[in-house]
């Protein structure tokens, strides 16, 4: 009689964990019957970690294509799974990039892509007022030199009302510039509303390098250099600028990092090359010492040793950037000016995979003076601080740059002037306003700038910039 209760146990066991499995998967102690003997506890102990987990996982896998009642997408839970991976690491520079984000992120990385060749601007969505044009189409801020949208005659300041047909109203920027974009040598048919005119244009895609340089010569010959970001041909916009600079025998350079998030190291590392010979650029640190590196300008420069030269940084400098800021302020090559920089110390690679791409942290570096940055930043030689909100006080902030007062003051005033920035202080912001008359200073001058040709815009636009200013008045101060 007990052998027979013993049997119907076992039966009734076994029954159980199968009915487990059918519905809620397989606990770990039950992993070693579902695969064998070769999941036994002594060759499990010679596998290593990852290994292990890879078989779970299969598993994992595997009971859910036996039982999930509804058709699986097995590319969408690859990509699933791959983000999954690199979530685990608990670090935000590190991430797979899914497929259908690929080439919007080899573009950030490449700085080319295919398409029109111009900046656009959209409001948002809970800001459109559809009895003014310019709160719901999209809006050419500026064309590129030479681009598709050049040569089909498209300008700043033209509204696109149609993108191949589809009207823009309901769009978000982000979805209007990848409907923008396409394959080398498509057509793109955009609805163009130029003052009072409607009218169709054909442009003709092309591959398009996005310009992460800026520069002009400001008065008392001197340069100034500003870089967004380091992609791919980064360097290359440096150096034609920086030749321009020297064939006008410039005085000093400033060089803008500000807002510059970094980008492409090798890019960097090409641009610090221009100024400094034979200095040290960066110590590199990866898993492995034996992968240490230590990096060094070339022997020479582009720009004279004897030139004067004037970094200017922000907290919105990171990575790449404050490498190349960095390097100049160890081998005193250029104060800083500016304020603290972010403190990004870490490098990523980048590379394809399947479909899609990865960044991972694979190593973090140290200036040339062995200062860690990382979560520190780099201090500035001279403080300055720019113009900025608080994030208390940006939603009051939003409500008056929604109101429409600026761009009713500017209607009212048409024509820059001093003078009626001054109005505009007096008149409309008054005495106790919320922010600093400096936030309202440059509101009021953004909207006389916006109210011009793009191509006609300042680059710098020294009065209304005071760390620029106080560059300025150092290198005057050191001729």
């Amino acid at each position: 009689m007990r052998k027979t209760k013993t049997i119907v146990l076992l039966v009734i066991l076994v029954l159980f964990v199968g009915q487990a499995t059918a519905a809620t998967g397989v606990g770990e102690n039950f992993i070693p019957k579902f695969l064998g003997s070769t999941f036994s506890s002594a060759s499990q102990s010679q596998q290593d970690e990852i290994a292990t987990n890879m078989q779970k996982l299969e598993l994992l896998y595997r009971l859910v294509a036996r039982d999930f009642l509804f058709d699986i997408d097995h590319n969408a839970v690859y990509e699933s799974m791959a983000k999954g991976l690199f979530s685990g690491l608990d670090d935000k520079y590190s991430a797979y990039i899914l497929s259908k984000d690929a080439a919007d992120f080899s573009e950030d990385t490449s700085g080319t892509y295919g398409g029109i060749g111009a900046y656009i601007s959209k409001h948002y969505l809970e800001y459109r007022d559809f009895s003014k044009p310019e709160t719901y189409m999209v809006s050419i801020t500026s064309v590129f030199p030479g681009s598709p949208a050049e040569k089909a005659g498209l300008r700043s300041g033209d509204l696109i009302s149609h993108i191949d047909g589809e009207p823009v109203d309901s769009m978000e920027a982000q979805e209007a510039s990848r409907a923008l974009k396409g394959k080398s040598d498509t057509e793109v048919i955009l609805t163009i509303l130029r003052g009072q005119s409607t009218f169709d244009v054909t442009v003709v895609r092309k591959i398009v390098t996005v310009p992460t340089v800026s520069a002009d010569i400001l008065e008392g010959d001197i340069g100034y250099l500003r870089i967004t970001q380091f992609t791919n041909s980064t360097a290359q916009q440096v150096h034609k600028e920086l030749l321009t600079f020297l064939e006008e025998d410039v005085k000093a350079i400033i060089l803008d990092l500000r807002d510059n998030p970094g980008g492409i190291v090798d890019s960097t590392l090409s641009v610090a090359d221009m100024f400094l010979s034979g200095d040290t650029i960066v110590h590199v640190r990866g898993k492995n010492a034996d992968h240490d590196q230590t990096l060094k300008a070339n022997k020479g420069s582009l720009v004279p040793s004897t030139m004067p030269l004037v970094t200017l940084v922000n907290k919105g400098s990171a990575s790449a950037s404050e490498i190349l800021a960095g390097a100049l302020q160890d081998n005193k090559r250029s104060p800083l000016i500016g304020s603290q920089t972010f403190g990004k110390g870490l490098i990523q690679i980048v590379s394809p995979f399947g479909d899609g791409y990865y960044t991972l942290t694979t190593s973090q570096y140290k200036t040339p003076s062995g200062a860690e940055i990382h979560t520190v930043g780099i201090p500035v030689d001279i403080e300055v601080d720019d113009v900025y909100i608080a994030d208390d006080e940006m939603e009051a902030y939003l409500e008056f740059t929604n109101s429409g007062v600026v761009e009713e003051f500017v209607a009212e005033h048409p024509g820059f002037s001093f003078e009626n920035v001054q109005l505009f202080l007096d008149s409309v912001v008054g005495e106790d306003p919320p922010f600093g008359k400096e936030v309202y200073r440059l509101l009021v001058r953004r909207e006389y700038l916006n109210a011009i040709p793009y191509e006609e815009r300042p680059i710098a636009d020294v009065e209304f910039d005071p760390v620029l200013k106080e560059a300025i008045e150092y290198l005057n101060r050191s001729f």
